[in-house]
């Protein structure tokens, strides 16, 4: 039997914006980690978004929704913590 072993992580909703649009969605940090902790690893290029909805950003209109999206940190102008997830909200 193999032994699978499960990293804990905290489920934060954020905003974050790039020059055109607006992101909502879940990013995962480890615990004790901030968001900003994952912006400044430089070895991370991407942060993965869950239940991504993209906004324009000129006119506020919901453009997509997607499951998963990575989106590129050097693109990423502002990104803000709306708040955490409780267990039972998971």
């Amino acid at each position: 039997m193999a032994y699978k072993s499960m990293v804990k992580k905290e489920k934060i909703i954020t905003t974050i914006r790039t020059s055109n649009e607006r992101i909502e969605g879940a990013v995962f940090t480890l615990p004790n980690t901030r968001l900003l902790d994952l912006l400044n690893n430089q070895s991370h290029q991407f942060i993965p978004v869950s239940e991504a909805k993209v906004f324009s950003e000129d006119t506020g209109k919901l453009l997509y929704e997607v499951d998963f999206m990575a989106v590129n940190t050097n693109h990423i102008l502002t990104m803000t913590e709306v708040g955490p997830l409780d267990a039972e909200e998971m």
